[in-house]
């Protein structure tokens, strides 16, 4: 239980930057106390929330209300590599959007430049459809990584093609679907990448995926991006 957490956190509302570090903690079932512990630290310019082989970890719903008042935040990485457990990642869509949704939700997180989402290894996790919305509205957004290595059930990555299509000022994006051996296609993406004009670095890692006929959709992705 990490639930000491929350009184010696919600305290702390000077800090600046802040690594929780949980890898590993086998018997980790939970991180709902996450939720008070970090709502009141607005001054926070840098998270970092490591959960990797957290293995029973079912569900990370209570990120949602946590990140949504972090209205400084410009780096947030949130690593679930092998938490083989999590079954949806549903709550970011709210977690994300509500960062830089004022006219609904009266939240501010449009200097969001840097966001890391690692899912390595997250042998249940069957969609990111969820995705989509938290991601269209970063549109500060200068550097991406979505890491799927090994999601071995992940089908379809269709939602990335409207949640990327808004972010126009990524200069750097790194998204690996190493040995998702159920993906077939990464049509999606020719429409997801085609706006990113400011893109410098592109990295695709589709290595291992099996089941793959054609990257002919590579070249009209890859056209646009004059800057690569």
């Amino acid at each position: 239980s990490i639930e000491s957490l929350e009184n010696g956190l919600r305290t702390l509302v000077n800090l600046t930057t802040l690594k929780l570090d949980f890898h590993e903690c086998d018997q980790l079932t939970s991180i709902q106390s996450l939720e008070n512990g970090l709502r009141n630290l607005v001054n926070l310019t840098t998270l970092t929330l490591v959960f990797y082989s957290c293995q029973h970890l079912t569900s990370i719903e209570s990120l949602e209300n946590g990140l949504r008042t972090l209205v400084n935040l410009t780096t947030l990485t949130l690593d679930f590599g092998r938490c083989d457990q999590l079954t949806s990642i549903q709550s970011l869509e709210n977690g994300l959007r509500n960062l830089v949704n004022l006219t609904t939700l009266t939240l501010n997180l449009v200097n969001l430049t840097t966001l890391t989402l690692v899912f390595y290894s997250c042998q249940h996790l069957t969609s990111i459809e969820s995705l989509e919305n938290g991601l269209r509205t970063l549109v500060n957004l200068t550097t991406l990584t979505l890491d799927f290595n090994q999601c071995y059930r992940l089908t379809s990555i269709q939602s990335l093609e409207n949640g990327l299509r808004n972010l126009v000022n990524l200069t750097t994006l790194t998204l690996v679907f190493y040995s998702c051996q159920h993906l077939t296609s990464i049509e999606s993406l020719e429409n997801g990448l085609r706006t990113l004009v400011n893109l410098t670095t592109f990295t695709l890692d589709i290595s291992e995926c099996y089941n793959f006929t054609s990257i002919q959709p590579l070249e009209n992705c890859l056209q646009p991006l004059v800057n690569l």
